[in-house]
């Protein structure tokens, strides 16, 4: 339907009921970062102009005062560069449609669906070790706390996002044979991950304690019996990485998605292939896994540069006047016919003079 005339009330609504949850039928988390992106915009936009948000017009829709608003998220809300690109792509999106149904204010989106987004840096991956893995472990076990014992043990077997956690039901873990769990990742893509036994009794031992409950109830709830959240996964990880004193070698903090980049790392270190740990963690593309790849292959590298070298490349200076015959020669065992090098290339159509080495035992 045209949007020629309407508000820029109604364009938002339009945006929410119609566009996303009607033609792109978008997941609820989708939907809820959009809507706290345009929130914050409109809260931000109406204490710049000194109006209330429903008294904004389409003048809100400029690429000046987006930057300003990209800025003071920034400068006062403290986000980082991250964040930053998730809001305006939120705002992208938003002009997008509005371009589409009000084709008056075409120009206007245009410029804002062109803005940059922020560059930043990309840190090394953090991730545990072993050890510090069943230090983390230990240190929940010992608060006899089945439900955090249960949790941390699924984090670490599934590699799963801290919000595929936080939306199981106890329908989605299957105690079969071969027990595994079903989650949903991004874009609503189902993938199933089989379960440790040691994870799987821990789920038996939370869900006994919870004296049957629904398959339909979350698989882990709050102290007020509410579905955990992400914030409540993160707090449960801190409140046991400060049980165990772990000061991790890889990490500067422990988060859930800490724990997702362990799993990945130990699974590839255990010989693992790439496609395989891709659809383990649900990664829609395989390049997102290669980050993965490229860290264990600096770890062998420095492993590589910590042993002894080969006895040629020590030496000082190669024994050769001709460079390329020496570079030949590395690595190779001393048993075997060379041509005995004068320092002047032999003539065309005429073969070297030959010598035996000394041949190895």
């Amino acid at each position: 339907m045209s949007g020629v005339g309407k508000s820029l009330q109604v364009l938002v609504q339009d945006f929410f009921e119609q566009h996303l949850l009607v033609e792109r039928n978008v997941s609820p988390n989708t939907v809820a970062a959009y809507r706290d992106a345009i929130k914050l915009f409109l809260r931000y936009a109406s204490d710049r102009r000194h109006r209330s948000p429903d008294q904004l017009d389409h003048s809100v829709l400029d690429a000046a005062c987006v930057q300003d608003f990209l800025h003071w998220l920034e400068r006062k809300r403290c986000c980082g560069p991250r964040t930053r690109n998730h809001r305006l792509a939120a705002l992208k999106s938003f002009a997008r449609y509005v371009a589409q149904v009000a084709p008056e204010h075409t120009e206007r989106c245009r410029i804002i669906r062109e803005m940059p987004m922020a560059r930043f840096e990309h840190p090394e991956i953090a991730y545990l070790e072993d050890h510090e893995v069943v230090s983390l472990i230990k240190a929940v076990d010992a608060t006899g706390d089945r439900r955090n014992t249960a949790l941390l043990l699924l984090l670490y077997n599934t590699g799963a996002r801290v919000q595929e956690i936080a939306d199981l039901r106890i329908e989605d873990v299957q105690d079969q044979p071969i027990p595994f769990v079903r989650l949903r990742g991004k874009g609503r893509k189902d993938r199933t991950c089989p379960l440790w036994a040691r994870t799987m009794v821990a789920i038996r031992e939370w869900l006994a304690y919870r004296r049957s409950p629904s398959p339909s109830e979350p698989l882990f709830l709050n102290a007020q019996g509410h579905n955990l959240s992400r914030s409540g996964i993160a707090h449960i990880l801190r409140a046991a990485v400060l049980a165990a004193g772990l000061v991790p070698k890889h990490a500067a903090r422990i988060s859930p998605h800490v724990v997702r980049h362990t799993t990945a790392m130990h699974l590839l270190q255990s010989g693992v292939d790439i496609t395989t740990i891709a659809a383990w963690l649900g990664h829609a593309q395989l390049s997102t896994t290669h980050g993965y790849v490229e860290i264990d292959l600096r770890m062998k590298q420095a492993a590589v540069a910590s042993t002894t070298g080969l006895p040629e490349m020590r030496r000082g200076r190669y024994p050769s006047p001709d460079l390329v015959t020496w570079l030949e020669a590395i690595g190779r065992r001393h048993s075997y016919v060379q041509p005995e090098f004068s320092g002047t290339a032999p003539r065309r159509g005429t073969s070297p003079p030959l010598h035996i080495t000394s041949r190895c035992p």
